[in-house]
């Protein structure tokens, strides 16, 4: 018994490493690949461009985060990381938010869009919701078209300013019916209804 305890510690480490390995590959996935099942590595990247929404009026992000996270979050201004971009064969978009918690870490969230940006105002369309705990080095995912919905207010093109390509302003709200699994623990995060306003660039010609 002591030398089966004495092997489980190293390997519970071992299978933690090996998720949170997961959780940066994933992330790549989920701003680089189709629609289906994101995750972090895009987000991360996203994030670390330092991009604040500078939006007029401000891009933003608001709802409420149950379970595994319990918060209310009511991002806006200077603090709101956002970008976007669209989904390579231009059928799909693909919004990044992001806000520093505490020790400087991020909760992000992003959220893939079926759909041209110039066909979706006024649509409901399916949608993948992936939110990043970097603090505690965790990932929620929708897992692909289904769970998530995505409610388009307004999509507005963007003037081209201080150097950033033209692309579009996308306002809606996006809801899921079920809870968001977690890749790599049992846990799970239960999204409210999120509204969101944020950009999407264009490629340069």
């Amino acid at each position: 018994m002591p030398a089966a305890d004495s092997t489980a510690l190293p390997l519970a480490r071992a299978i933690g490493l090996v998720g949170a390995a997961l959780v940066l590959v994933l992330g790549t996935l989920a701003l680089l690949q189709p629609l289906p099942p994101g995750g972090p590595q895009g987000e991360a990247a996203a994030a670390k461009e330092n991009k604040p929404c500078t939006l007029q009026p401000e891009g933003f992000l608001r709802g409420r985060f149950f379970g595994a996270l319990n918060l209310t979050a009511d991002w806006s201004g200077a603090g709101l990381y956002c970008d976007g971009m669209e989904r390579p064969g231009g059928d799909g978009v693909r919004l990044f938010f992001a806000k520093a918690q505490g020790g400087g870490e991020r909760l992000s969230v992003l959220i893939g869009i079926d759909g041209r940006p110039a066909d979706l105002e006024g649509q409901e369309r399916p949608a993948n919701v992936t939110v990043i705990d970097e603090q505690a080095g965790r990932f929620f995912s929708s897992g692909g078209p289904g769970r998530c919905w995505a409610s388009i207010a307004s999509v507005a093109v963007l003037p081209r300013a201080q150097g950033r390509p033209t692309g579009y302003r996308i306002d809606g709200l996006v809801y899921c019916v079920g809870a968001l699994p977690s890749v790599g623990d049992g846990t799970s995060l239960t999204l409210g209804e999120l509204q969101f306003a944020g950009r999407v660039s264009a490629d340069e010609a």
